[in-house]
């Protein structure tokens, strides 16, 4: 199965790689090892990934180059230059290998195991739909770790949150990329997102009546393209290492694990 793995930073860069001064926060060292080189390391180890596409990173200096040559040497990676943003990037990365089924993931996702990759792709891949996401339930990130801060799904099923793990199952499944895209570049007008997901959506989510399942069909026919999710187990998944406070958390973890 092929993988792709975002590793480009938002307009405006990263808190993170300002900190530790890099150009880009899954460069940041943890324990030793950049972010990029754990996910790529897990990807290896779960014995479903043949190919790898990393897409990201503007700034090809000889000190990023060393880091992603010996990437690509040692994981069999090919690298894209970064879209105006990850779903625009997500878009031509998925596109541009042609083969499916497909794994996407970010390189910000350092306490990513391959225990929990197979976990996800065991559960994702004999399902029907075109894009599969998984998503973590907030008990179990709760439980793990109390003191860290995630953005909520909430619904009346229960509250979750993102995994950073995505199945696209065959070509229909871009058009669920294409349409995060165009919710992407209106994040920050949503009178605007109103558009695209309906009034009715909004409302429903915002009074806690909108279902997961109905959240799904209503992106799902917008899209064209049929959108379901599974259920990760792992709270790991759910942390992506994009702050001061998520370092300091992967730190104590591996710290504690090793």
């Amino acid at each position: 199965m092929r993988s792709v793995i975002l590793a480009g930073d938002r307009l405006g860069g990263n808190s993170l790689a300002r900190i530790f001064g890099v150009e880009n926060g899954v460069l940041v060292e943890i324990l030793g090892k950049t972010s990029i080189q754990r996910v790529l390391e897990s990807l290896d180890n779960c014995g479903s990934i043949s190919d790898m596409t990393i897409v990201g990173l503007q700034d090809r200096s000889s000190v990023l180059e060393d880091s992603f040559q010996k990437a690509i040497r040692d994981h069999n990676c090919i690298w894209l230059p970064p879209e105006a943003g990850p779903s625009a990037s997500a878009v031509k990365a998925v596109s541009t290998g042609e083969k499916y089924p497909c794994l996407l993931t970010t390189g910000d996702h350092a306490l990513l195991t391959s225990d929990t990759i197979s976990e996800f792709l065991e559960t994702a891949q004999p399902m029907p739909g075109d894009f599969i996401v998984g998503l973590v339930p907030y008990p179990n990130v709760h439980k793990a770790f109390p003191q860290s801060k995630r953005t909520l799904l909430k619904f009346p099923e229960g509250v979750f949150c993102g995994s950073n793990l995505f199945l696209i199952k065959n070509q229909k499944g871009i058009r669920i990329l294409e349409y995060w895209r165009k919710i992407e570049t209106l994040r920050k007008k949503p009178w605007k997102i109103s558009r695209y997901l309906g009034i009715r959506f909004l409302v429903g989510y915002i009074l806690g009546r909108l279902t997961l399942e109905e959240a799904l069909k209503t992106i799902s026919n917008r899209a064209g393209a049929k959108l379901y999710h599974t259920i990760v187990s792992d709270p790991l998944a759910a942390i992506d290492i994009d702050s001061k406070a998520d370092y300091d958390l992967a730190v104590n973890w591996l710290t504690n694990e090793n």
